[in-house]
């Protein structure tokens, strides 16, 4: 079998997300027979691959040209959507939920068109059910841990940048991670805190700067085995983001042996069950009790940092989501997915371009 992954141009440049989940599956795909190679160009010729995976739609236009390649050479299409329900997030900016449910139709049509869908949990399959009105066939295949995390060990970290025992957040800076307001919940606990990953929003991350106070210290990038280190001198991490498909860097921080805290919203509980701690990302008081009650169980007797550890080493691997990935693709290829009619769509739609990584006055790196 060989398969074409389609994701993001930049997916080098600017990892996230998407493009660790696609790099992770690939491996263990090809360790279980799989030929795979990956294409950002929406006009590459299919003939040689049995089917095509896209990854991604947040950035619509680049997804929808992948997939209109795709069904214009009657390709099999295999999508992972991270798709997120922006309602919340967007009350009270008209503009911008007027333009995400116009990016709804393109979505739809890419959705409902392709041969399976590959949500990484079930609150996405929900959302996507209930706001796109989809009905196409769906396997949730759950995000997997690098095995690194789990051997972490704090020394590197603690050497290079001469600090431990911080609040720790890894994810892009940006809005909808929500650095700003962890920035301001903490800011007379007299505790440092961590910022790990590239700018997503330069203007918010200046807002960043000012509240920082000389307590907050920004690294832009960390490969794999830096994380590790990073996650493991920490004393916890917290993603207060707005919505949250996996909370993949809450992952790593579990398996690392850190406590976490994390967002309400979204599907965490799916990944963390009673083994994390939930907070309200639009309400800095439960912010900072989440973060209290799990700097407090650092210095416990028992800490169930250790079994949320084991848990993540028992559900959550690249090889079972490699497993169940391939068999969605023996399902699509023997054809028990049907694709569905094509839908004719000339809706304007627009996305948000990244920015590339500054140095941020405020912000030591």
């Amino acid at each position: 079998m060989k398969v074409l992954f389609q994701i993001r141009p930049g997916y080098r440049d600017g990892p996230s997300g998407d493009s660790i989940q696609m790099f992770m599956t690939k491996i263990h795909l090809e360790r279980l027979g799989v030929e795979v190679d990956i294409s950002s160009r929406p006009d590459i010729h299919l003939s040689e691959f049995d089917l095509i995976h896209i990854f991604n739609c947040t950035r619509v236009p680049e997804a929808y040209a992948f997939y209109k390649n795709a069904i214009h050479q009657k390709k099999k299409i295999v999508l992972s959507p991270i798709f997120i329900d922006m309602r919340e997030y967007y009350r009270g900016r008209p503009d911008r939920l007027a333009a995400w449910r116009a990016e709804n139709i393109l979505r739809r049509e890419m959705f409902q068109g392709s041969h399976m869908l590959l949500p990484n949990s079930k609150k996405e399959w929900e959302w996507i059910k209930e706001i796109l009105m989809v009905n196409t066939m769906a396997k949730v295949i759950y995000h997997g841990v690098n095995p690194v995390f789990f051997e972490a060990d704090k020394s590197w970290f603690i050497d290079k940048f001469k600090q431990q025992d911080y609040i720790l957040c890894v994810g892009r800076l940006s809005p909808i991670k929500n650095q700003l307001s962890l920035i301001r919940a903490v800011k007379d606990l007299d505790v440092p805190v961590v910022l790990i990953g590239p700018v997503n929003n330069r203007e918010y991350a200046e807002k960043c700067a000012e509240q920082a106070d000389g307590l907050v210290k920004y690294i832009p990038a960390l490969n794999q085995n830096e994380l590790a280190s990073a996650y493991c001198a920490a004393r916890v991490h917290v993603q207060p983001s707005w919505f949250e498909t996996v909370g993949l860097t809450s992952l790593e921080a579990g398996a690392s042996g850190t406590p976490v805290v994390i967002t309400d919203r979204g599907a965490a509980r799916e990944y963390f069950n009673d083994l994390a701690y939930y907070v309200d990302p639009g309400n800095p008081d439960s912010i900072r009790t989440g973060i209290l009650s799990a700097i407090e169980q650092t210095t416990s007797t028992t800490r169930s940092s250790s079994k949320l550890k084991s848990y993540i080493r028992e559900h959550f691997t690249w090889e079972k989501a490699a497993w169940l990935t391939l068999e969605a693709y023996k399902q699509v290829l023997k054809g028990g997915c049907q694709s569905k009619k094509q839908e004719q769509v000339t809706t304007p739609f627009f996305y948000s371009q990244s920015y590339p990584l500054p140095r941020i006055k405020g912000m030591p790196v």
